[in-house]
């Protein structure tokens, strides 16, 4: 029932789920907050309760936090110009506020293809300037191909935390990975993602007049089709599926927004405080029947509070 019932929020039939990958050691970033949503810190193991299949598991709570592998994937696709002028801008925030001195970042670009514009580095000025040489390019945008390459490049990091920030619409353009697929990998790998979402047809109103690209290309071409049939249309399209919720949700991740620079900043700020203040709680899957989506459940113990964790994990 719990694998019916996964296909069902996905909207996706079985036969599109293909993608398994073994998890003995399962990792599950937790975030506690009050009713007001404040966090709560200065909890121990003991104050955890950790469920595998409605099941209570022993658990372990690392004291010392893990190092951070950090990547950044970036829709890059012509009409995500005027989020993308915003997004080079904010570079240098990333190590001092996500990964910290020990952690490593990675960039990647999405459009028709997914682009490694940078390897994992400590390097937070190499970070940036991968990230200010990004330009519009394409009509597509493979989200769900961009996540998949993203778990692929954190396979060389096996004792981080890893960690994915989607930049980008909610909704895939083209991938030939499903949404399934894309979540099933991210589960597997111990991935969690941040989705932040813009509007491609609402960010380029906050462009400011001639802004160009180092190479001259416009921010915002207003001859580039961008009108009101296919903001309607664009409009019917999202409301449809938002992959990015799914994204975020399947993992332990949380989804945000921005529309100006400001919000921009204020929502990677958001994210570096989130991953600095939760708990990492793991255990042994000692269930080996594969094919088989386990729920996980985290509770608080004798304690009003709300608890974000990833919600399961695939055993193989």
């Amino acid at each position: 029932m719990k694998l019916l019932a996964l296909f069902c929020v996905f909207g996706l039939g079985a036969q599109e789920l293909i993608i398994r990958t073994s998890v003995p050691l399962i990792l599950v970033p937790t975030t506690v907050t009050d009713r007001h949503g404040k966090i709560i810190d200065g909890l121990n193991e003991g104050d955890f309760e950790v469920f595998d299949n409605g099941k209570l598991v022993a658990h372990k709570v690392e004291v010392s936090q893990r190092p951070i592998a950090l990547i950044v994937a970036v829709q890059s696709n012509k009409i995500a110009g005027a989020a993308l002028a915003k997004v080079q801008k904010i570079g240098s925030m990333f190590e001092p506020l996500v990964t910290g001195e020990r952690g490593v970042l990675a960039l990647l670009s999405y459009s028709g293809t997914v682009t490694v514009r940078q390897e994992f580095t400590s390097d937070g000025k190499l970070f940036s300037a991968a990230m200010r040489g990004m330009e519009p390019d394409g009509g597509a945008a493979k989200l769900n191909d961009a996540v998949v390459e993203a778990v692929n490049l954190f396979e060389s990091r096996n004792s981080h935390r890893r960690v994915l920030i989607l930049i980008g619409e909610s909704k895939d353009r083209g991938s030939s990975a499903k949404l399934a697929d894309a979540v099933s990998k991210a589960q597997a790998a111990n991935v969690t993602i941040y989705p932040v979402n813009f509007s491609g047809y609402t960010t380029p109103f906050t462009s400011k007049g001639d802004e160009r690209f180092a190479s001259g290309q416009r921010v915002y071409d207003s001859g580039s089709g961008l009108n009101l049939l296919a903001i309607f249309s664009e409009i019917g399209r999202l409301g449809t599926k938002n992959d990015t919720e799914a994204l975020a949700k399947f993992t332990g991740g949380t989804k945000l927004s921005f529309t100006k620079l400001a919000g921009l900043e204020q929502v990677i700020a958001k994210v570096g405080e989130d991953l600095h203040s939760q708990y990492l709680l793991s255990f042994t899957t000692g269930d080996s029947t594969a094919g088989v989506y386990h729920e996980i459940t985290v509770k608080v113990k004798a304690r009003d509070v709300n608890v974000r964790a990833r919600p399961g994990y695939w055993a193989e």
